[in-house]
């Protein structure tokens, strides 16, 4: 097990719970806790994923900053993705290197619009920060449903790719991993896209035993989430810790 030492006390604590599956379950870093600890039954596996940095909407002409609502959980917020055409790009950007990103879709503001997303990866930056983007491979959308992308909950993942870390002057001016999406054709009028998690940049995961609990010092200025796994079902014990 490892244990944090804080030079302050415990302030509050949270505690919530995530329903493991053979299925990868993705879970955000609560905003505001530097600690937590886990605790499962019986055996589960863990990776620990980078931090969505950056998340901007390009319109065609100018960008809009929508990094807080991907990444506050709050339900209340989102990125709105309300009739993206195909001149609008939405581009995120990460500490590491990602294999995809699962998103929470709102479930009444969602696509209802045949389509599919252009997905790329910074595959160079030029010395005057100009990024150089390239289609990622055996891509696969876990969010369409009826030919409709953005329409459920879902990961969106692909073969990890050979993704540059730099700055891109338009979008950042730190050095980060970076991905962007377009829609095939025009989406519908209202989206919400309530979180946007990171996926790990491989599914070898941690392994994990059973009736243990371990309790972690987070990372928050890399890493942004958690990716789960388990052989059969299980419940995940989850207590965030601030101080």
């Amino acid at each position: 097990m490892a244990d944090a030492v804080f030079a302050s006390p415990i302030k509050k604590v949270y505690g919530e719970t995530v329903s493991l599956t053979t299925t990868a379950s993705h879970l955000l870093f609560r905003p505001g806790y530097q600690e937590v600890m886990l605790y499962c039954a019986s055996a589960w596996r863990m990776a620990i994923c980078p931090r969505l940095e950056t998340v901007k909407l390009y319109d065609g002409s100018s960008y809009t900053d929508y990094t807080s609502e991907a990444i506050d959980r709050n339900s209340a917020t989102h990125v709105p993705l309300d009739g993206m055409t195909t001149s609008k790009t939405l581009y995120l950007g990460f500490t590491d290197k990602v294999r995809g990103f699962y998103i929470n879709i709102d479930g009444t503001n969602k696509n209802d619009e045949t389509a599919t997303l252009d997905m790329e990866y910074c595959s160079a930056i030029s010395t005057v920060g100009a990024g150089t983007f390239t289609d990622v491979s055996s891509d696969s959308d876990g969010t369409t449903t009826g030919g409709d992308t953005l329409k459920q909950d879902g990961l969106y993942s692909f073969t990890l790719p050979s993704v540059v870390r730099g700055a891109v002057v338009a979008l950042d001016s730190a050095p980060l991993y970076w991905y962007r999406f377009t829609p095939s054709t025009t989406l519908s009028a209202t989206i919400d896209l309530i979180d946007i998690i990171p996926a790990a940049d491989t599914t070898n995961y941690a392994y994990m035993a059973g009736g243990i609990s371990y309790q972690f010092s987070l990372n928050k200025a890399k890493s942004g989430a958690f990716e789960f796994d388990h052989t059969g079902t299980a419940t995940l014990d989850v207590t965030w810790i601030q101080h």
